[in-house]
């Protein structure tokens, strides 16, 4: 008979402890198991919490203090002014107070001059900041002044090296300073350095920009759409009583427009403006002075065109030199030309056009065939890899051999590379050259190559009596090469930029070409010593006025120079003489040839020209010129300071922590992934 007495007390006891205890461990196991499903135990988990909360911390600390709306410079669309974060490595914008444009414009060349204010509204230092600004294609700064306070420094164009060498010297000692970059082709910027806690600084800078003209309009178009910035909390943004800025909160434009033809129509795409008139020029001022906008100032003008082409100049005296600019403007009505064309059409088919871009040319080339006439001659080359001609020589546009044309080029497809030289030179020998013809090259391609000094110097070289015309369809072309091909090729370039436009864009080209308003084009001056650019000039076309610059000695015993221009206008000789004489109030002239003439040097260094020559030759005329180019740069520095302000930007640099390139709080988020990672090597120890 088993027994059933109670077992003692501490018997018990012992029992219900060892059971716990082997639960506890099983439950310890499983964490353990859990955690090592991570890679983690309990005080990875610790480490890794505390990190989650500085993080979440700093996070919210960055956005209390209004941090958080950084700027991208590829967004950039109009002038601002920013302070640089060195612990996040992000910019930031500070308070725009006014913004003021004076604009001359003579012909094809307008000079600006814009001022902007803006406000450091916080407590504290801007140690490093920067001023971008986006530029139109063929702008260039030349003038830089800036006030900061009640200091005023005015930038010295130098060699680039020494240029940053004087900046960060000056940025070291604690002075103001500012030096002109160039971010990317149609970004310019403007390093600052050391701001004061609530301060006005405000930047001047007076530069150029060749205007366009598109189809039967000039166009000016100000940077100017800006929406207000996040101000941070706790801060004022009215400015203090002693500051430089008037008009807070507003704009002002004002152009005085010669355009150097009698004008049709003077129009503002967005704003309202007022017009006066002053003889041959017009003075134009924007009426509302709302600060914020969403547009940007779009001025356009349209010149009254004859029957038959007209010439303008504009020139000035500088230093024993006269710099003139020649525009010549083609006719409004154009008779087709009596001379016969032969067209070859080259078509890029390489990896880089696949998808829409292939397509959109393809019916854009298919397009161009069938608007030839039984007159024309015409060849289709097509290229990736390798080139593939669809005649030996160029044929009649028959309609058998449009019809062998079509099925050619419906069946290309896009694949391969980028071998642009053998199709070039299949366009360009002569069994597709044909005397006593407009022989016109039509080139579509996206000009994604990298050999593009080899491929302008063959077209340079193999051109001939031929005219190069390439065409870029889709968003994001290879503009640079593009148009300097077409420079070379002495035609012109066209971007398609949307793919809806393709049929109406190819379609007012192709009228182009069909009617080219003067041919042969040619100048003879009257004196020796003429640097004229461009040396080789193209053809004159409908809705492409034609601009040369030229640099002459002035001789007064001999007087004014002058130069008959001239040209085959369909089998009609036109020609017109010019007497250069300088009015004493157009400006720019002389650096706009200068302009011109580093292009040109920058062309010959590409095609292999002597570097050292050409260097030290570009770096002379950019001096003299105050021109910013690969070589020179534009620095201002105050040279006579506030020694407290010195001071203070020196103490503002220091920090209450250690601080490298990285900032404090990052170097301690790096600090606690080491202690991290060697609690794991401990751990596995």
């Amino acid at each position: 008979m088993k027994s059933t007495k109670r077992k003692s007390i501490r018997w018990e006891l012992e029992q219900l402890a060892q059971q716990s205890g082997k639960k506890n461990k099983e439950n310890h196991s499983e964490k353990n198991r859990n955690y090592k499903k991570l890679g983690l135990n309990w005080k990875d988990v610790v480490i890794f919490s505390l990190v989650l909360f500085y993080t979440t911390l700093y996070q919210i600390n960055v956005k209390a203090k209004g941090l958080d709306t950084a700027i991208d410079f590829d967004d950039i669309s109009s002038g601002m002014m920013m302070r640089f974060n060195k612990n996040t490595g992000e910019y930031h914008s500070l308070y725009l107070a006014n913004t003021e444009y004076e604009v001359d414009v003579f012909g094809l060349l307008a000079t600006i001059k814009l001022k902007q204010t803006f406000f450091n509204a916080q407590n504290d230092w801007v140690t490093e900041g920067v001023y971008a600004f986006p530029m139109a294609d063929k702008s260039a700064v030349y003038q830089l002044k800036m006030t900061v306070g009640e200091r005023v420094i005015e930038g010295e164009i130098h060699e680039k090296k020494q240029a940053e060498y004087i900046y960060e010297q000056a940025k070291a000692e604690g002075l103001t300073a500012t030096m002109v970059k160039q971010y990317r082709p149609n970004i310019f910027t403007s390093d600052i350095a050391n701001i004061a806690p609530l301060e006005a600084i405000s930047v001047e800078i007076t530069y150029q920009m060749s205007l366009e003209y598109n189809q039967s309009y000039y166009e000016l178009r100000l940077p100017m759409a800006i929406k207000p910035r996040y101000i941070p909390p706790n801060t004022d943004p009215q400015l203090p009583v002693d500051s430089n800025i008037t008009d807070f909160g507003q704009r002002v434009i004002n152009v005085k427009l010669d355009a150097g033809f009698e004008l049709d129509e003077i129009r503002s795409l967005h704003h309202n403006i007022n017009i006066a008139q002053d003889f041959d020029v017009h003075k134009v001022k924007l009426s509302d002075t709302q600060l914020y906008d969403q547009n940007d100032f779009v001025l356009r003008w349209y010149p009254r065109l004859e029957g038959t082409p007209k010439a303008a100049y504009f020139s000035e005296i500088q230093d024993g030199f006269e710099y003139s600019m020649l525009m010549v403007m083609p006719p409004e009505v154009t008779e087709k030309s009596s001379k016969p064309r032969n067209m070859t059409f080259i078509m890029d088919t390489s990896g880089s056009m696949h998808g829409q871009a292939l397509n959109q040319s393809k019916d854009a080339l298919l397009f161009a065939l069938s608007e030839l006439d039984a007159s024309s001659f015409f060849n289709v080359i097509d290229f990736d890899s390798t080139a593939k001609v669809l005649f030996p020589a160029s044929r009649k546009a028959t309609p058998d051999n449009i019809s062998l044309a079509l099925d050619f080029v419906d069946g290309f497809s896009s694949d391969g590379g980028t071998n642009m030289a053998p199709a070039l030179q299949i366009a360009m020998q002569r069994e597709n050259i044909k005397a006593g013809y407009l022989n016109q090259i039509i080139f579509m391609t996206d000009g994604s190559v990298g050999n593009e000094a080899m491929l302008f110097d063959q077209i340079a070289q193999d051109i001939g009596d031929a005219r190069l015309f390439t065409i870029a369809i889709g968003p994001a072309p290879n503009n640079y090469f593009m148009s300097k091909a077409a420079m070379f090729g002495k035609g012109t370039y066209t971007h398609i930029a949307s793919l809806d436009h393709v049929n109406e864009s190819m379609s007012h080209l192709f009228a182009q070409l069909a009617k080219p308003a003067l041919t042969d084009l040619g100048v003879s001056w009257n004196t020796s010593g003429v640097e004229q650019s461009p040396s080789v000039i193209p053809d004159l076309y409908m809705d492409q006025p034609l601009v040369i610059t030229s640099k002459v000695p002035v001789n007064k015993v001999t007087g004014a120079p002058s130069f008959v221009i001239s040209g085959m206008n369909n089998d009609k000789t036109w020609s017109e003489q010019i007497t250069l004489k300088s009015d004493g109030e157009t400006t720019g002239i002389a650096r706009l040839w200068a302009r011109n003439k580093v292009e040109e040097m920058t062309d010959d260094l590409m095609l292999g020209g002597n570097y050292d020559v050409l260097k030290q030759e570009i770096i002379d005329l950019a001096l003299k010129h105050h021109l910013i180019t690969e070589f020179t740069a534009m620095v201002a520095v105050d040279r006579n300071p506030d020694a407290s302000r010195m001071a203070a930007a020196r103490a503002a640099q220091q920090v209450a922590y250690p601080q490298g390139s990285l900032g404090w709080r990052w170097n301690l988020l790096i600090g606690l992934m080491m202690m991290i990672s060697a609690l794991m090597i401990q751990r596995k120890v």
